[in-house]
């Protein structure tokens, strides 16, 4: 009576974006944030809801399209879509919510910048940072399996001075696409070691450490 929903966004019948599975879940939450470049605005964005099987082909769920055009520039807009597949127009097939920001090329630096001195300003009001670090964990392949089921729930850490980041657990996997991004920023005095440690996720206990 679940599924194991995932998204897939596409532009121009590629390919730009993949979402992490949710597992046994109709209403998911992702939380995920995905840059996307647009060569032309007046092409629709295609989002693909999919249920993932194990060794056997996905089920479609439904589909959506985003008309970039009816954005206003330099404004997050939160965006509901109702889920349609073609074959079964008047099926109820669920929504998905989208938050959209859509900025000029030569401005998105600017975006990411502004957003991230407010959280420096918030974390550390006496000190001045000088560049930022943007670390965008991609995916994990053949990780140590930690579990009695030849399997891990892997997630990672990571450390540069005080600022600590840890990316989502991505269940029953010894390859895992997490596809996340985190901004570090660079202060004058401190080195520029980024600490990276990859852990097995274990309910009730310690969980276990799978490398540095």
């Amino acid at each position: 009576g679940t599924s194991d929903p995932y998204v897939k966004f596409k532009l121009g019948g590629k390919e730009v974006f993949r979402s992490k599975t949710i597992h046994k879940n109709l209403n998911p939450v992702w939380e995920e944030k995905a840059c996307i470049l647009i060569d032309n605005p007046r092409e629709p964005l295609y989002i693909k809801v999919f249920d993932y099987d194990f060794g056997l082909q996905d089920d479609f769920i439904g589909s959506a399209f985003l008309d970039l055009t009816s954005l206003e520039l330099n404004r997050q807009t939160d965006v509901t879509l109702s889920l349609k597949d073609p074959h079964y127009p008047d099926h109820d097939l669920g929504s998905i919510l989208l938050s959209v920001l859509l900025a000029p090329r030569e401005e998105q630096r600017d975006v990411f910048q502004t957003q991230s001195l407010r959280l420096s300003d918030l974390h550390r009001k006496s000190q001045l940072w000088r560049g930022i670090v943007s670390v965008t964990l991609i995916e994990g392949r053949e990780l140590k399996a930690m579990d009695a089921n030849g399997l891990s729930d892997p997630y990672v850490k990571f450390r540069l001075g005080h600022q600590k980041y840890k990316s989502k657990i991505v269940p029953k996997t010894l390859n895992p696409q997490w596809r996340e991004q985190f901004d570090f920023h660079l202060y004058e005095e401190r080195g520029g070691i980024i600490d990276i440690t990859v852990w097995d996720k274990d309910a009730g206990k310690k969980d276990d450490f799978i490398g540095r």
